[in-house]
């Protein structure tokens, strides 16, 4: 990997990521970078603010999907302090997912991290930094993420689909059927482990081998009959679900 800037200044970093394998991974790209400088390696959102509060980064690798909080939020809490570091997300969404968020001064790294997508990134960092054009915009890139829509493909090409709408997901082969309520399922041509990685982890769980359910709408579970009931718009929706998935679910919610 080759630094194209003309600038000398250390440039410190910290990465937040609850994939120890993926932070790892991301530390080991990072060294090619002799600029860059990792300060710090934290695995919970929720210490990362403090982490970047004492630190004052210049530069935060950050997931977007973590246990208790999401980097989205992590920047909220930025938001409301003196402390802008420019951050560059670590993502499992598709890309046309984030496209309308690109516009900001913000980028974006999906997993698995590729080495080339990486330099480019860092390059157009090091282009602001060095020339001293770095404007952190905390506020327009909430802004533009406060309802974002996923991208799920089809057989026919791809349809977006608000998360929040989602009661559950059903298995049906190699497909699955994303259930928004009365109106006929969306059939998409994902499997519901392709599903797990783009959905948002602290608002949707798996209770069986088949069934996806949005917590949001989780009503009632019954231990000794194994049910697990999802209520919208007055329609209720039973699913079983084993002894372990309840456990399961008794640690979300």
């Amino acid at each position: 990997m080759n630094e194209t800037s003309n600038g000398n200044k250390q440039v410190n970093c910290i990465i937040v990521d609850d994939e120890a394998a993926a932070a790892d991974m991301l530390e080991s790209l990072l060294s090619a970078f002799s600029r860059l400088k990792i300060v710090a390696k934290i695995s919970e959102p929720q210490k990362a603010i403090t982490a970047i509060l004492q630190t004052k980064p210049d530069l935060v690798f950050m997931d977007i999907q973590m246990p208790g909080m999401t980097g989205f939020e992590v920047l909220e809490a930025l938001n409301h302090t003196a402390v802008r570091p420019f951050v560059i997300f670590i993502t499992a969404f598709d890309r046309f997912a984030i496209q309308a968020i690109r516009a900001s001064a913000f980028d974006f790294l999906v997993k698995p991290v590729d080495a080339g997508e990486l330099i480019l990134a860092i390059e157009r960092f090091m282009m602001h930094f060095d020339r001293k054009e770095l404007e952190v915009t905390y506020t327009a890139l909430l802004e533009h993420t406060g309802k974002r829509k996923i991208r799920f493909n089809t057989t026919g090409g791809f349809t977006l689909v608000n998360p929040e709408d989602i009661v559950y997901i059903q298995a049906d082969w190699n497909y699955s059927e994303i259930h928004l309520g009365k109106d006929k399922p969306e059939v998409v041509t994902m499997n519901l482990g392709s599903l797990e990685e783009i959905l948002p982890r602290n608002s949707f769980a798996r209770i069986n081998r088949s069934v996806i359910i949005n917590l949001a709408y989780l009503v009632k579970v019954l231990r000794g009959k194994r049910l697990c009931i999802l209520k919208k718009d007055e329609v209720s929706y039973e699913f079983k679900i084993p002894v372990l998935r309840i456990r399961y679910l008794e640690r979300l919610v």
